[in-house]
């Protein structure tokens, strides 16, 4: 699956890149920032001084569910469309082993990508901001300031809660991905999208709409 989808370490790989770059701009002035942050009380300078590799990681973390909802749309598609999939029927691999080895993708491997990205890109980030932190006679931020292991325990838990909380919407696309002979996305979109003007329209309410943007923003 890894090597057919190179979107899913390749497009985490990119952001990462370019958030690394945007940080090593954004560094030039980091001194000047960093004592303004210095004057804030302990509370709100850790939240200063956190607040860009906070950011990386949620960049990282929806990057993580664009690509998982475009992987799970192909899984089974693409792979009848150009009947690769008889591939995996000459195989001993029953149709449950196939099956589940595309759904781990989003569950567990995904997951797993982003947060090695994650941490390599956040350690990028503080090894910059203390050379340049270094070269104007400051000291690098201290462990109370920039917690880093503390954090990517919260980004192990939110990966791990986030993965859990999108499964229906990875199974949905999964099915959708091995039924539709065409247009899987307007086959997976289409459905909930009429269900809820549907809705809305005979009986004035908007339980669907709200359930589905409490699955996918909740």
């Amino acid at each position: 699956e890894l090597w057919e989808n190179r979107s899913l370490y390749l497009a985490p790989l990119i952001v990462a890149g370019v958030q690394v770059l945007g940080f090593g701009v954004f560094a030039f002035g980091l001194p000047a920032r960093r004592r303004a942050a210095l004057l804030l009380d302990p509370v709100h300078q850790r939240a200063a001084i956190e607040s860009p590799y906070d950011i990386a990681a949620i960049m990282l973390i929806f990057t993580a569910f664009i690509v998982a909802v475009f992987y799970c749309l192909d899984a089974l598609y693409g792979e009848r469309r150009d009947r690769s999939i008889l591939f995996w029927k000459s195989l001993p691999v029953s149709d449950l082993t196939t099956v589940l080895s595309k759904a781990m993708i989003p569950l567990v491997v995904l997951p797993l990508i982003i947060f090695a990205v994650a941490v390599g890109t956040q350690v990028i980030m503080w090894l910059d901001s203390s050379v340049i932190l270094l070269l104007n006679g400051m000291r690098p931020a201290t462990y109370a300031q920039l917690p880093l292991f503390q954090s990517w325990l919260v980004l192990i838990y939110g990966l791990v809660a986030l993965a859990l909380w999108h499964a229906p919407i990875y199974g949905w696309l999964l099915l959708i991905s091995g039924w539709a002979r065409r247009a899987a996305f307007l086959w997976a979109v289409l459905p909930l999208v009429t269900l809820s003007t549907i809705e809305k329209v005979t009986f004035q309410t908007s339980y669907v709409g709200s359930f589905l943007r409490y699955r996918l923003l909740g």
